[in-house]
């Protein structure tokens, strides 16, 4: 079939549209190259100015005028680029350990610019989804290549950027496409991987909420600490938009610091300093970046209790199991499954978290994989295992829709 000449086949059945869309009056749709190709380009240029707008308000903002616009630009660029998982360096240093926060604009824009693909297309076909997916990551591809071209001092391989940014932005798409136009549910898998996907969300819900309250309580507990930073930067009105924008930026890993460090195993802030609920740390030399000054000098009281917030989560994983019929030998078994699916979920984010921000002390920054994988899995398969393990009191038919 031509990805631009369409059948004269009916796209999708306007009366059952669930989204509201049945009133609209038929048009053409736009051949499928077409559709997918301007939904990445879209999606890129869209992502990428929101970061330059901040950039040039930074340079606009400062009355010295040290900086010249261009640099600023290429601020963008770094930040952008960093959102796509590619490493800038800086002053000869590789910064591995990337403010993914700022990922959350190319997946808004890619999923956004999708679903207009999709709609505009008129995608009805699996085949047409692929072409629209693939249209997408090619475009936004060869843009992601052209600012990393541009932006030679960050040192970043355009060929890398576009072959990442291309396939991961095709992934998403792909999956988008194929939701929007009804191609693939979740309520073809078993009953037992639904369950067990439910909750393991449910359990990574519980860790993250766990984890954001333990990171706000650190952040308030240390808020003279970030203050005189902030005093001894003398950042100016520029500096400090920047700095807010890199904060947010980073926001994303500290929670995966925080989870960490509740789980157990903690996290590597300096070559041999460990920061945990079981180690005091030394002190270690940290960048002056106000979020770190909420890493505490040594463990709290009652710390070592801290691990329990993930048996809770796992708790949370088992009582939506039960509630779904999921009780004991099977049950558990969906509930360990959930648990393995909660570990690996975290072990991506735990890499995700780690990197480096310089040379010699700073290598190896944030929380090692393995043991904060394992940690996650084993105790929320306590928790998700202790509530589910218990046979229903009464036994009943179940339903087939869960």
């Amino acid at each position: 079939m031509s990805l631009t000449a369409r059948s004269g086949k009916p796209v999708r059945a306007r009366a059952a549209d669930p989204e509201g869309r049945a009133g609209q009056s038929p048009s053409t749709p736009l051949p499928l190259v077409v559709a997918g190709a301007a939904a990445g380009v879209a999606a890129a240029v869209f992502s990428y100015l929101a970061l330059v707008v901040v950039a040039l308000a930074a340079w606009m903002l400062d009355p010295s005028g040290s900086q010249e616009w261009t640099e600023m630009l290429e601020v963008a660029s770094g930040a952008w680029l960093a959102s796509l998982g590619q490493a800038p360096t800086v002053a000869g240093v590789t910064l591995s350990l990337l403010p993914l926060g700022f990922s959350v604009l190319p997946i808004i824009a890619v999923i956004a610019a999708t679903r207009w693909a999709a709609d505009a297309s008129a995608v009805a076909r699996r085949g047409e989804a692929v072409a629209v997916a693939l249209s997408v990551g090619a475009s936004f591809a060869v843009v992601s290549a052209v600012v990393a071209a541009m932006s030679r001092n960050l040192s970043v391989s355009p060929v890398r950027t576009a072959l990442v940014a291309g396939l991961a932005s095709a992934a998403l798409a792909g999956w988008v496409v194929l939701r929007r136009a009804g191609l693939i549910s979740l309520d073809a898998l078993p009953i037992d991987v639904r369950d067990g996907l439910a909750a393991a969300v449910t359990a990574l819900l519980g860790l993250a909420a766990a984890a954001s309250l333990l990171l706000a309580v650190a952040v308030i507990g240390s808020f003279e600490e970030m203050t005189a930073l902030l005093v001894e930067l003398d950042a100016g009105v520029s500096g400090l938009l920047l700095l807010a924008a890199l904060t947010l930026g980073y926001l994303p890993i500290a929670v995966v610091w925080s989870m960490a460090y509740l789980l157990g195993p903690g996290i590597t802030v300096s070559v041999g300093t460990i920061v945990s609920p079981y180690v005091d740390p030394s002190t270690a030399a940290l960048p002056g970046f106000p979020l770190l000054a909420a890493l505490p000098s040594q463990p709290p009281a009652g710390a070592f209790l801290l691990p329990l917030l993930g048996v809770g989560a796992g708790a949370l994983a088992g009582a939506l199991l039960r509630r779904r019929g999921q009780t004991g030998a099977h049950g558990s078994l969906v509930a360990a499954g959930a648990a393995l699916a909660t570990g690996a979920v975290v072990a991506i984010a735990a890499w995700l978290a780690s990197g480096s921000l310089g040379t010699t002390t700073l290598q190896g920054l944030g929380p090692a994989v393995l043991p904060v994988a394992l940690a996650a899995a084993v105790l929320t398969a306590v928790g998700a295992v202790a509530v589910t393990a218990w046979p229903a009191r009464h036994a009943s038919a179940r339903n087939v829709d869960g």
